[in-house]
Parts: C-alpha cells; structure tokens; sequence
C-alpha cells in the first residue's frame, strides 16, 4: 500500500490473507491520524448509501482518510448505484477499501477497477493444500511442523484458516522453547472441532435429513456463520460426493475415487461413505437449487428475498 490507490476490492476465501490486510489498513490508518483513525462500516448493518454520505461529508482533519468496508458480501447488486457514483468521483485523500468474503460482484469489481483503483483476490488454499499452509504458517511463528503434524491438525482443527492459525499459536506458546511440533504435540495441545462446518450441513442434505439440516444452519447462525459464505461450501460438499458417486457407479476402485477427487484421506473415507448411500437424483436437485440460490444471493433472480430466508427456502427444497 505505498503508493495509494483512492479504492480496494479485497476478496475471496484466504480469512488470513483478508485480516492481514485488514489489519495493515487499521495499523496505517492508526500510524498516521490516530486511535480511531479507521472509519469503519459493516455491511450487515450499513447500506451502501451510508458508506457514500461518510465519503463525501466534509472534514477539515489533514492528511489521508481511511474508510473500511467490511462483509460487503452483504449488498445486493440493486444496491451499488450511489458507491458506483461515487467511486467516479473520489474525494480527494481518501481511501475506500471493501472486503468481500467469498466472490465479488462484478459490478463492484468494474466500479472499483473503473475509479483507478485494485482488485486483490485472494483463493483460500484447497483442503488438500492445507498441510502445506500450515507448515508455511509454522515458519512465520519459528516452528518446524512435521507432515504428519500439519494433516492430523487438519483433521482435529477442520479447515477453518483462522482456527488452524490460532492452534498453531497455542501450540508454540505451549512447546517453547522448543520448535518441532509432532503429531504427537497436535494430539496433546490442539483444540478439536466442536463447532458444526459447513460441510456437516451439506452431509445433512446428501442425506435428505430436514430437521438436522435445519437444525445445523441454526447453530452455525449462532456461531456467527452467514448464509453468503456457507453457500460455497455446501455447494463445493455436494459435487464432491456427486463426483464420488458417479466414479463409483462407473465402477472406478475407492482407491482411484480417492486420488480423483484429490483430498485428504480422512475426507475421501467421508466422502466415499456418503456417495455410497447417496440419492444421484436429489444430490443433482441439491445442486441446482444452490445454483438459483447464488444467482437470487447476487441479485440475478427473479425473486428478491432476504439472504436469511432464501437460503432456508433452499435447504428445505434440497432435503425435502
């Protein structure tokens, strides 16, 4: 960020890479006009008409402004018109940066890329390349993590970057001095998975089960997960047990299955035990009605509900 541009995107699905450079906004910010020097807005709770009236009131303070967008996963594309306005006419010493988890809209990418400003994409690692993020993530804090030490907190931890990076942390406070962590030390120290995953929710759906998948939505609701990022990853959860139950009725052996659909063991024996007793034609009806979902989610369809409502509308479809 030396050379600034009056406008970033910031998106995709690395929650490490997005708060790292979240966090460098709000250190810049801070270092150069003060504690509170970001002026921060959550989509959730803000429109996008809001953000624009913060942009354009007059300040007499000196020097940059920082303005923070967060969660704008949260705006629909109907929404953008007064942000695309403005962003053709920045004022002058100001900043905007938006974070999107998940994809962007195109059109907030155009508006941005248009005002002269950036687009970061940031593809979260594939679960099979989480080992090596750790290991890479380990070299950051001054550990040495052993293969087998990266894959068994994989399968303790689940694929939550955040999580897995704040085991790591715990794990080294708890070794030093020492630096190796073992399979061993991750058995010991780390914290397992209590808290459902997305992927529980879609095994609910492959399995046609309504009141668990209802219930899962709720509790993953409470643990501050929104419909816009759990679409993905339902999503990503049905093609592979789709994927895996098409290889098997083509007679491919569970070891080849295993290495197509290129995923830790412990998630091939999941995803094989599913694909197995897996309904092919309400496993393609799953897909498709998460398809229309994301299109009504972007504001593509033809019917506009509120996010929490289509995507309980679409699990009810999916499992019923």
């Amino acid at each position: 960020m030396a050379d600034l541009k009056p406008a970033y995107l910031v998106c995709g699905d690395d929650d490490a890479k997005i708060d790292a450079w979240r966090a460098r906004v709000r250190r810049r910010a801070e270092e150069e006009r003060g504690p509170g020097g970001l002026e921060a807005f959550d989509a959730r709770a803000a429109e996008p008409a809001e953000v624009v009236a913060a942009l354009t009131a007059l300040t007499f303070d000196p020097g940059s402004r920082y303005v923070l967008v967060d969660d704008a996963s949260a705006w629909k594309a109907g929404q953008l018109a007064p942000l695309e306005s403005i962003l053709k006419d920045m004022p002058p010493e100001t900043v905007l940066v938006v974070i999107v988890r998940g994809k962007a809209l195109k059109q907030l990418a155009k508006a941005v890329e248009a005002a002269g400003g950036e687009v970061r994409e940031y593809p979260a690692p594939k679960p099979w390349e989480l080992p090596k993020w750790i290991a890479g993530r380990g070299q950051d804090l001054g550990l040495q993590v052993d293969p087998e030490a990266a894959k068994e907190l994989v399968a303790l931890v689940g694929t939550s970057q955040q999580r897995l990076s704040r085991e790591l942390e715990k794990i080294a406070l708890a070794v030093h001095p020492n630096t190796n962590v073992t399979a061993a030390n991750v058995d010991e120290l780390a914290a397992r998975d209590t808290a459902p995953q997305a992927y529980d929710l879609a095994d609910a759906l492959v399995a046609g089960d309504l009141r668990a998948t209802l219930a899962l939505a709720e509790q993953l609701e409470s643990h501050g997960e929104r419909p816009g990022r759990l679409v993905f990853p339902v999503v990503r959860r049905l093609r592979e047990v789709h994927r895996a139950a098409a290889l098997l009725d083509q007679g491919v052996p569970e070891s080849k299955v295993g290495e197509a659909l290129r995923a830790p063991p412990w998630l091939v024996k999941k995803t094989v035990a599913r694909a197995k007793k897996a309904d092919r034609a309400a496993l393609e009806r799953a897909i498709c009605i998460f398809a229309d979902l994301e299109v009504d989610m972007r504001g593509g369809g033809e019917i506009q509900l509120d996010e929490d409502t289509a995507f309980s509308l679409a699990l009810a479809r999916a499992a019923g």
